[in-house]
């Protein structure tokens, strides 16, 4: 039997409709978005023990260990809540609104294209495309809210209902989820949004204290190319693809 992987997919709402030409950019800037996360999340060897990366058009899906969901959960979903919120704030004219779904289960990883196959991944990007999941984050306020989530049944039960998460099992909303044109799929699965807002229902009251992303002043540190002093809120500085900067200040 194949070895049990943690996974993670993303893409970003509304891509179908980009102009061919910014859609290779729009990737780029989502890949960019996910490692910086983890990189600042202090959670480098996620990415150094990833089991699999498959970029997607749209966005990209990972494999990596699963004893690191508790922290991917943890840390990793809340700093890409805030770099996508820092990305929006100085580009409101094209704004990036990320899904992402978290998914554990057995896939084939045998260093052989086509990698990373079998039921399991198939959910993962079931769960990526489901219904509850676009209709939530079409409901939401864009200034609000920039990045919603799911997490399969088996992720919240093993790890967040299993005690292994700081987030309490009470952040998320139980949801079925259904895909347009997939009749064949319907699971239990489970919403969580950082900074709910509208339709995003997700308590807040729910979030973890200690264990969420720490608070206070923090950056990507990529060949700053302006420098800007912050009083409050969030400043933006550099390009898109290479030299960006975010400061965050609550």
């Amino acid at each position: 039997m194949p070895d049990t992987q943690g996974m993670a997919a993303f893409d970003a709402k509304g891509f179908s409709e980009l102009p061919s030409l910014t859609q290779p950019g729009a990737s780029r800037l989502i890949a960019e978005l996910v490692d910086e996360s983890f990189i600042e999340a202090g959670l480098q060897q996620v990415l150094d023990e990833r089991s699999f990366t498959a970029p997607r058009g749209d966005g990209l899906a990972m494999g990596f260990p699963p004893k690191y969901l508790p922290a991917v959960i943890d840390w990793f979903v809340p700093l890409l809540d805030r770099a996508a919120a820092a990305y929006n704030a100085c580009r409101r004219d094209a704004p990036v609104r990320l899904r992402m779904s978290l998914h554990l289960g057995p896939v084939t990883i045998d260093g052989n294209p086509p990698d990373a196959n079998g039921a399991a991944r198939n959910d993962l990007h079931r769960l990526l495309d489901s219904e509850p999941l676009k209709r939530v984050l079409d409901a939401s306020d864009p200034e609000v809210t920039h990045l919603v989530s799911v997490f399969s049944d088996r992720v919240y039960q093993d790890v967040l209902v299993g005690g292994y998460s700081k987030l309490r099992p009470g952040a998320c909303t139980r949801v079925e989820a259904t895909v347009s044109g997939k009749a064949a799929f319907h699971q239990t699965a489970w919403l969580y949004i950082p900074s709910p807002s509208g339709g995003a229902t997700t308590n807040p009251a729910a979030r973890p204290g200690a264990g969420g992303a720490p608070d206070g002043p923090w950056r990507f540190p990529r060949r700053p190319r302006l420098s800007q002093t912050v009083g409050n809120g969030t400043a933006v500085a550099g390009d898109v693809y290479g030299g960006l900067t975010i400061v965050h200040r609550p």
